[in-house]
């Protein structure tokens, strides 16, 4: 299977305005992605409205009736339309709430062009910012809550997932009792505080070793294991493979 997702991009935005323009209903032949950095926005696929406030995202298919509404506020926002290839599917739905990684915040303040140039390989880098970008949204969106306590957790979670984090830390991170933390977590992701801790920083690990720039022991420090020997048990759990032996094959 193509390890990308994006075939050819057709539009690209990053902008800044006091408030939206009204978009007329268009059965889009492209996929639209949208999100939203600071304000709201109101959007209207297949006669639904979705109103997009700060790290949300709406992900539309081709042959969606897309519509915009006029807006009322300030909003900063990045837009993507996009085709992508026959042998890759984007299943997830519509409506992507507090789905905005910081990741995704910095990727978009690097390449923060307005629209897409035929000059310094503009294309060719939007293609690997805007496949990182989805891939980001595809784990996020796999360790969604709607409680607000729970997501606020998840996103200090993301936010620390370099450093060493226990349960005391989120706690008192959310001026909850531990007790409450572990028990509200566990009921609405289905897993422990720590269970995703350790899911979230694996995936990190694996996308560190597959680059190969940084040795296995760094890899265990930068997501805050000091005992390397419990990082290669973790991760061992996750992916039925040590960490070493998953490098030599990923670089074989």
């Amino acid at each position: 299977m193509n390890a990308y997702i994006v075939k050819d991009i057709s539009h690209y935005c990053h902008i800044s305005v006091n408030r939206c323009t009204r978009m007329a209903k268009f059965i889009i032949p492209y996929y639209d992605l949208t999100f939203v950095l600071k304000g709201s926005m109101t959007y209207v696929a297949d006669n639904r409205e979705y109103t997009l406030k700060e790290n949300d995202a709406i992900l539309l298919p081709p042959g969606t009736a897309r519509q915009r509404l006029e807006g009322t506020q300030r909003v900063q926002y990045v837009s993507f339309n996009f085709q992508i290839y026959e042998d890759r599917e984007l299943s997830v739905p519509p409506f992507l709430k507090n789905v905005i990684t910081q990741d995704i915040r910095k990727l978009v303040g690097v390449f923060s062009q307005s629209h897409l140039s035929p000059l310094y390989h503009s294309k060719q880098k939007l293609h690997n910012v805007l496949n990182y970008i989805l891939f980001e949204i595809f784990d996020a969106a796999s360790f969604q809550s709607n409680h607000p306590e729970v997501i606020k957790i998840e996103k200090f979670i993301d936010e620390n997932i370099s450093k060493q984090i226990t349960l005391r830390t989120v706690s008192e991170y959310v001026h909850l009792s531990k007790e409450y933390v572990a028990y509200i977590f566990k009921k609405n992701v289905g897993k422990t505080v720590i269970e995703y801790i350790n899911e979230r920083k694996m995936l990190l690990a694996k996308n560190m070793i597959q680059s190969g720039e940084v040795s296995l022991g760094d890899v265990a420090k930068n997501l805050g294991y000091e005992n390397y020997g419990y990082f290669s048990r973790i991760f061992k759990k996750h992916f039925n493979t040590s960490p070493g032996h998953f490098k030599k094959s990923s670089h074989s």
